[in-house]
């Protein structure tokens, strides 16, 4: 499996979905079940949970899938010409939000990146993906309530680069995430992958007193 770091970020709706955009060459998939922070190819997500009190993001593996051919046929002159296929280069990040009930999220955030998805990558290629950019994540570690939260839908694209010129935006992705905070003064760091992923609360478990 190709690894592709990148830093992006998404989270409410009751499925997690993606839009079309057949004109792109990158396109955006599944969201990847994670043992650990591991992706497991076979399974896959589409909400999730965080307790803000942990002090983490939502971590994701999202496929990605560059459809431009490893290679191809190509004139030059009266002479057909074998062309290795163009990578992608994602240089930015754009995130939307929506929140119920409304949270006063900020309406854009964008992150630099940068990622390199090659050419003919299938389905188990796979970017590491934080559910919320940093203007939003900010917002709700401080307006976030207690337990069962508000559901927060982040939508998220890219915008790069063909090969060293022509410029590229992905599809959009959404996915869901219920976002809570525990009220503990010494929250835990327990997590699937980050600090209050996909756990009843990141306060630590009580103790019991010895005999």
């Amino acid at each position: 499996m190709k690894r592709l770091t990148m830093v992006a970020a998404l989270a409410l709706a009751q499925s997690g979905c993606v839009t079309s955009q057949e004109d792109s060459p990158l396109l955006f998939g599944n969201v990847l079940a994670l043992e650990g922070c591991d992706p497991d190819t076979s399974k896959f997500i589409s909400q999730g949970s965080l307790d803000v009190a942990g002090g983490g993001n939502y971590v994701m593996a999202v496929q990605a899938r560059n459809i431009i051919p490893t290679s191809r046929v190509i004139i030059i002159g009266d002479t057909p010409t074998n062309v290795g296929g163009s990578s992608v280069t994602l240089t930015e990040i754009i995130y939307r939000y929506e929140s119920s009930p409304e949270l006063g999220l900020p309406e854009e955030d964008r992150v630099a990146t940068y990622a390199v998805v090659p050419a003919g990558s299938g389905d188990n290629s796979y970017v590491p993906v934080s559910a919320f950019g940093p203007l939003a994540l900010e917002k709700l570690r401080a307006v976030a309530p207690a337990s069962p939260g508000v559901s927060v839908i982040s939508h998220i694209k890219a915008r790069g680069r063909v090969g060293s010129t022509s410029n590229v935006e992905t599809n959009e992705f959404s996915f869901p995430v219920r976002v809570f905070a525990s009220v503990c003064s010494s929250p835990a760091t327990a997590g699937v992958c980050s600090p209050g992923q996909d756990v009843p609360t990141a306060c630590p478990a009580p103790t019991t007193p010895a005999p």
